[in-house]
């Protein structure tokens, strides 16, 4: 926990002990042995029903951190259910099915109307995952109660969804350099409409809190990128100008060695820098968060969440390492056993090689819900206090709408979250 001497308060110059007359301490208490046997169970069951149980098993995920989450004495709860978040899905797919429909028509008219219905499908698709990421929020949030009272979020999320659009293409025009703007503006959007009861958060969060660490982010992982696309392009049309000829030009050739050393780069500094990046924001973020008098005070290390990484990092390579060993002693078993016309048929090898595959994506589901969810959840949980938490004290239920599974059956339908997303 932070020392009230010498930390001041999110959105603050300075502290001091009595600007801390009370602070609520937040607890995620620990419950891995059950959230392992609640995520194998669930996992199976998905396996089991081809992917149809996931509504229920993140409603069953939902509740145990919630439950396991106690803010000043009292725990978090959450009262979604499957059932709900099942039927808003059937919905959803209802409602979004013409849309597709046309699109797919469209792409049959002729080679033209195929690249015109790609773009729009993108276009579109990707403008109605905001606004679905953004009422699958909404739900959540009206699902979660704290001491009797409920969360819930206003605001539109068609606006959200254009401005999220507009962003993007800011971003895109900027080369990625408008994204501190945009991550904060993004973030004030969703903090400043969310309500507990009759009292608002607000968020103070600004571009220049994250500019720094973003700069090194963009030099060392987007310029990179761009530097690619533009060598790669380079070097597809110099082979076309040669007529597809084997032999690049000399000075084509010299581009290949920082090709190849820029693709090795990216995605191991990537897996280095990311823990750090993502502790940045998130204690940034978190810190800059009121409602009311009462502010949140985040205080984990970056080496928490290296820790997190790269255990669970570590755990998926066991796994598959595991896996590979044991699918290759199945294999070599039911070659010795099964008669040669059927251990050779290409159907039989598909569907252990379907089999090796579910079995790999379901354990390492497992790890990821365990080592890296729960684990950033519960440690940074552990890390946070609420001062000043008075006009916490004094809020009082107000109108909200009524919240259905069809808010978050858009983001599963879209596949853009949904039912997998666990945390608010």
């Amino acid at each position: 926990m932070l020392d009230s001497a010498n930390e001041p308060p999110m959105g603050s110059d300075e502290a001091s002990p009595d600007r801390f007359p009370e602070r609520w301490p937040v607890e995620v208490r620990y419950g891995g042995r059950d959230l392992r046997r609640l995520s194998v169970r669930g996992v199976l069951l998905m396996v089991l029903t081809v992917g149809l149980y996931r509504f229920w098993f993140v409603s069953d995920l939902r509740r145990f951190f919630w439950s396991r989450t106690i803010i000043n004495g009292s725990p978090l709860e959450y009262t979604g259910r499957g059932l709900e978040l099942f039927i808003g899905f059937l919905i959803a797919v209802a409602i979004l099915l013409p849309f597709a429909l046309v699109l797919f028509g469209l792409s049959l008219v002729s080679q033209q109307a195929v690249i015109i219905g790609n773009i729009l499908y993108f276009v579109i698709l990707s403008f109605l995952g905001q606004y679905a990421l953004y009422r699958a929020r909404r739900y959540r949030l009206n699902r979660t109660v704290w001491r009797g009272l409920r969360l819930h979020l206003t605001g539109s999320a068609w606006k959200y969804a254009f401005l999220v659009f507009g962003w993007a293409i800011a971003g895109i025009l900027t080369l990625g350099i408008a994204w501190p703007w945009a991550s904060a503006s993004l973030e004030r959007f969703r903090v400043n409409n969310t309500w507990y009861g009759n009292l608002r958060f607000n968020s103070k969060a600004k571009w220049s809190n994250i500019a720094k660490p973003y700069a090194v982010i963009w030099l060392f992982l987007i310029l990179p990128v761009l530097v690619l696309s533009v060598l790669g392009g380079i070097i597809s049309g110099a082979s076309e100008l040669a007529e597809n000829s084997t032999i690049l030009p000399d000075n084509v050739a010299t581009m290949v060695p920082l090709i190849l050393g820029l693709s090795a780069f990216v995605p191991l500094f990537g897996v280095f820098i990311y823990p750090w990046y993502k502790a940045v924001v998130m204690r940034t973020y978190f810190s800059r968060i009121r409602a009311g008098s009462a502010s949140l005070v985040a205080d984990f290390s970056t080496g928490l969440l290296y820790k997190i990484w790269f255990k669970t990092i570590a755990a998926m390579i066991a796994a598959t390492t595991v896996l590979s060993v044991a699918g290759g002693l199945v294999y070599l078993a039911l070659l010795s056993a099964l008669p040669e016309e059927i251990a050779s048929n290409q159907l039989f090898l598909i569907v252990l090689s379907i089999i090796g595959y579910v079995s790999w994506i379901a354990v390492n589901y497992v790890i990821t819900i365990t080592m890296y969810n729960f684990g950033i959840w519960r440690e940074v949980g552990n890390s946070m206090v609420i001062a000043n938490p008075e006009s916490i004290l004094d809020a009082e239920t107000a109108n909200r709408d009524n919240v259905g599974g069809v808010n978050e059956g858009f983001a599963d339908a879209l596949d853009v979250g949904g039912g997998f997303e666990i945390g608010l």
